[in-house]
């Protein structure tokens, strides 16, 4: 392998509230934009492969670095947004390079 290149930032989330949940996508879409972050992809019809449950939507999402990721998810401004959608989705994050 060689230079990393970027960061990518794979969400699995199934909320209980599907409005809350567009509320919550619109109101931290201006932070991910700010930190370096580019969506790519979000499908609510994934297709699973040696697991037995779906996530309600899946999310790819291109950073510059995992540095990039962490400075996102600890900025303070998002902290507020974070408790939020921990109220509502059952979430899972994993952050690969490339």
């Amino acid at each position: 392998m060689g230079k990393i290149v970027s960061a990518y930032l794979i969400i699995e989330a199934t909320p209980s509230d599907a409005d809350r949940f567009r509320e919550y996508e619109q109101q931290s879409l201006p932070l991910v934009l700010k930190y370096g972050g580019e969506p790519l992809a979000r499908d609510t019809d994934s297709l699973p492969i040696e697991r037995d449950d779906r996530p309600a939507i899946a999310v790819v999402i291109r950073f510059p670095d995992k540095q990039a990721v962490l400075n996102y998810f600890d900025a303070p401004e998002y902290q507020p947004l974070r408790k939020f959608r921990q109220s509502f989705t059952e979430a899972r994050a994993l952050v690969i390079e490339s």
